[in-house]
C-alpha cells in the first residue's frame, strides 16, 4: 500500500453546509461552438480538487465558465450556496472567486 490516510478528531463535528462550489450541467460556447456539455461538479469547503485530462480536454475552459468569462448555460452555478451564474466576471471576483490562466513561456 503507497500513501496514508488522515482521519479527523472524533470530536470534531460536521456540521451541514452548503458546497463551496456547486456546478450541475454546466454548457459553454466559443462562438456558435459548443464546447462543454453537462460538466458537473461540487467542491466543499476545506477539500482540495484537480480537474485532470488531456490537452484539449475542457479543463480551462471549464473554469473560464464557472467564471462567466466565455458564454455559459448551468442548471445550477453557486458559490457559497447563492446562485452566481447571472454574475460577471468582476461580480464573481467580488464574491471571493478567481480565476489564474497557465503560464505559458
Amino acid at each position: 500500500m503507497t500513501g496514508y490516510e488522515v482521519g479527523h478528531p472524533a470530536s470534531v463535528a460536521v456540521q451541514p453546509a452548503h458546497s463551496l462550489l456547486d456546478v450541475q450541467e454546466l454548457d459553454a460556447w466559443y462562438g456558435a461552438a459548443q464546447v462543454l456539455r453537462g460538466v458537473s461538479l461540487q467542491v466543499g469547503r476545506g477539500e482540495v480538487v484537480a480537474l485532470m485530462g488531456r490537452n484539449g480536454a475542457g479543463k480551462s475552459t471549464t473554469f473560464k465558465a464557472i467564471m462567466g468569462l466565455v458564454k455559459r448555460r448551468a442548471r445550477r452555478l453557486a458559490f457559497l450556496g447563492a446562485p452566481v451564474d447571472a454574475l460577471r466576471p468582476f461580480e464573481m471576483a467580488r464574491r471571493g472567486m478567481g480565476y489564474v490562466p497557465e503560464d505559458r513561456r
